[in-house]
């Protein structure tokens, strides 16, 4: 079973939470993005009862996190797209744009197999919550936001579309040495 969770993190505390969240079991990756939420993280587990009792024994346990949204991954085979084809789950990484489709009514198979397969869309996940489908553009904004416009909002069946778009985050605090207050 794998989900996805959306982190409000309190103010000047992202580097915390990034730490944070990289020491905890069952969270493959996260990453800091711009939107209405401040991290992405990909989490996985055996079934829905594993993936919830991690994201409420680690994930919220971490200091810094103020809110998490969980949204999990439909299997494909649930809305006929199993086997060979399938859309291969979005990867949580740098420099990415997150692009979160609401669907017309019974698109959502079609919408995930037309996402698939585009180039520049690097996996498709249908969820659960507020949003039906999430793709990954794995393109920095400046490329991605293209891609979305041009591409993804023509495909017949989608309604809405919200972006998350992912950077590499570096504190500036940790990049000091131990010197750098001398100068």
């Amino acid at each position: 079973m794998e989900a996805y969770v959306y982190i409000r993190v309190r103010p000047g505390s992202m580097a915390t939470v990034l730490t944070g969240l990289a020491t905890r079991p069952g969270i493959g990756r996260a990453v800091a993005v711009i939107g209405e939420w401040d991290v992405l993280a990909h989490i996985e587990g055996p079934e829905l009862a594993t993936v919830a009792t991690h994201v409420i024994s680690e994930i919220d346990r971490v200091d810094g996190v103020m809110r998490t949204l969980t949204a999990a991954v439909v299997p494909p085979d649930r809305v006929g797209i199993a086997g060979w084809g399938a859309p291969q789950a979005p990867p949580v990484l740098a420099d990415a744009c997150y692009v979160h489709i609401r669907a017309e009514a019974g698109a959502v198979s079609g919408l995930a197999e037309r996402l698939s397969e585009l180039s520049d869309v690097a996996g498709v996940a249908v969820l659960a919550g507020e949003y039906d489908l999430m793709a990954c553009v794995a393109q920095p904004w400046e490329v991605g936001s293209g891609v979305i416009i041009e591409q993804i909002h023509s495909l017949p069946g989608v309604r809405s579309t919200m972006t998350l778009v992912s950077f590499h985050f570096e504190d500036e605090q940790e990049d000091r040495d131990q010197f750098s207050a001398w100068s």
